[in-house]
């Protein structure tokens, strides 16, 4: 079954013209090769250096692939948050691009950190933005009815881009994050940590009661972990 699954895997990766190198002790790393295709082109620009990475994690990682067939285990990943890329490492050395069309969810374990990240698709939610109706969102909270789901990704600055960089020697990946709820009408809506969005999202019929304890448990919707306890309770109403 393993090596069943293992060949699923293998047939989603994007045909071998978008194979990336081979990865050895000296080989340059798919970021390193993604960060000289951004450089070309532009002049002088090519020849600064890039800190940072487009990636989730700049390493590979072992992770799982969740699709209809099944689970692949353990395959060793990376995930760009620039592209939307999932990399799978094959065991040759070489890494392919998943076809994430056929995947429902992954995961990417690091070791180094002692944590997880699990990314899913919620193809049956109803969302507004068209993009986002088939992307994977960050599970930082999800029992089966609502869900805390976030979106980061990876921008590319140029060391000349304006005032703002002036003094900077190198091109810079810079992050930003958006979070979105799923209710219990399976409806995924973006939101800002604060009382006022969070309980837009999750109903005015609701509302006295979460109100209620949020006042009760002293919570503060600016802090993830006190919007999780709060959706723990929306659960049970």
């Amino acid at each position: 079954m393993r090596l069943l699954l293992c060949s699923l895997l293998l047939g989603l990766a994007v045909p071998a013209a978008r194979a990336q190198s081979a990865i050895s002790a000296t080989a340059p790393t798919n970021a390193d090769v993604l960060n000289r295709e951004l450089a070309k082109g532009k002049g002088q620009l090519g020849d600064i250096p890039v800190s940072g990475s487009s990636f989730l994690l700049p390493y590979w990682t072992r992770g799982t692939v969740k699709m209809t067939a099944g689970t692949v285990p353990q395959p060793w990943l990376k995930y760009d948050l620039h592209g939307d890329r999932l990399l799978w490492r094959r065991p040759n050395g070489d890494s392919l691009e998943l076809n994430t069309s056929a995947i429902t969810e992954f995961s990417l374990g690091d070791s180094l950190r002692g944590t997880r990240c699990l990314y899913r698709r919620y193809l049956d939610a109803h969302i507004r933005e068209l993009p986002l109706r088939t992307a994977f969102f960050e599970v930082r909270y999800d029992a089966g009815r609502s869900a805390l789901l976030r979106k980061r990704s990876r921008t590319l600055f140029h060391a000349n881009n304006g005032p703002s960089l002036a003094g900077r020697s190198s091109d810079h990946w810079v992050e930003t994050s958006v979070f979105y709820l799923k209710n219990t009408e399976n409806t995924i809506e973006p939101i800002r940590l604060s009382p006022k969005a969070v309980l837009a999202v999750l109903g005015k019929a609701k509302a006295p009661a979460l109100q209620a304890y949020i006042t009760r448990e002293k919570l503060d919707l600016s802090a993830e972990t006190d919007i999780v306890k709060l959706l723990k309770y929306y659960d049970t109403l």
